[in-house]
C-alpha cells in the first residue's frame, strides 16, 4: 500500500482547513482508503479537525511528549485523543532548524508516542554539504526503535524542500537501499514533490509526502489520483 501525506506545515485557517478538507473527501471518493493507497493529511496545530474522514486520516504535524500540562504553546496527547488523530510527525528538518529539536528532544517524542501506539512519520534528511549521507541518516535514526511496526520513515534532503528541486531518482533508490539495510519498512520521499514527478519517486519508495504541491485540496486530489491509476 502507498503512503501519500500532505504537510500543510503553516498554511491555512481552521475555516479554510474545513473547505480544504470537504473538498478532498468528495475529489476521493468513497473507497481511496479501502483501495490501495492510504492518504494523510497534517493541518497546522490550531486548524486540527476531528479525524472522521472516511478516504483520508488527519495528522498532527507536532505535539508534546505529555499527555497535557503546563507547557505553554504546545499541543500533548490528551488534544489529539479528543481528535482521534492516530498520526504524528515527528522530527521535520523545519522542527530541527527552527525549533532546535536535536536527537535527544526527538528521541523523546518518538518514545513517548510510540508508548501510546501512535503512527509515527519519522522525518530525516540531510543538507547539501553532508557528503556521508549513509552516515549522516544513521545518527538521526540512532536509538530510534526502527522495528515499531506503526513507523514510516520519510526521506527528505533539506536542500530540495520547497526549492523545486529533487534528487536523481538513482539516487533516491540508493537512499531508499541505505534505509532498508537498516531494517527500515516503510520509506517515504519529500521534497517538491509534484504531479509531474510523483508516479516515478512512488515506482521505488513506499510513497510521498507532499509539502507546497498539496496546500490545493484539488492539486493533492491530483496527485494522488496519479498514483492510484
Amino acid at each position: 500500500m502507498k503512503i501519500i501525506a500532505a504537510n500543510l506545515k503553516a498554511n491555512h485557517t481552521p475555516r479554510s482547513i474545513i473547505t480544504y478538507c470537504n473538498d478532498l473527501q468528495t475529489r476521493l471518493g468513497f473507497e481511496m482508503i479501502q483501495d490501495k493507497l492510504e492518504i494523510i493529511v497534517f493541518p497546522n496545530q490550531a486548524s486540527l479537525v476531528d479525524n472522521n474522514y472516511s478516504n483520508f486520516y488527519i495528522g498532527a504535524q507536532n505535539a508534546y511528549p505529555v499527555k497535557n500540562g503546563a507547557f505553554t504553546g504546545e499541543i500533548g496527547l490528551e488534544v489529539l485523543e479528543s481528535l482521534h488523530i492516530k498520526h504524528i510527525m515527528i522530527g521535520h528538518s523545519e522542527r530541527r532548524m527552527y525549533f532546535g529539536e536535536d536527537n535527544t528532544a526527538i528521541l523523546q517524542k518518538y518514545n513517548f508516542f510510540m508508548q501510546e501506539n501512535m503512527r509515527i512519520m519519522f522525518c530525516i534528511g540531510e543538507d547539501s554539504n553532508v557528503t556521508n549521507i549513509k552516515d549522516f541518516l544513521a545518527r538521526q535514526l540512532d536509538r530510534i526503535d526502527i522495528s515499531y511496526p506503526l513507523l514510516t520513515v520519510a526521506y527528505e534532503p533539506v536542500w530540495s524542500i520547497g526549492s523545486g528541486k529533487i534528487p536523481d531518482i538513482n539516487d533516491i533508490a540508493q537512499v531508499v537501499d541505505i534505509l532498508r539495510s537498516f531494517g527500515v519498512q516503510k520509506v517515504l520521499y519529500g521534497g517538491s514533490v509534484n504531479i509531474a514527478n510523483v508516479k516515478e519517486i512512488c515506482s521505488i519508495t513506499d510513497g510521498v509526502l507532499v509539502g507546497g504541491a498539496s496546500l490545493n485540496s484539488g492539486d493533492f486530489a491530483n496527485i494522488v489520483c496519479q498514483i492510484r491509476q
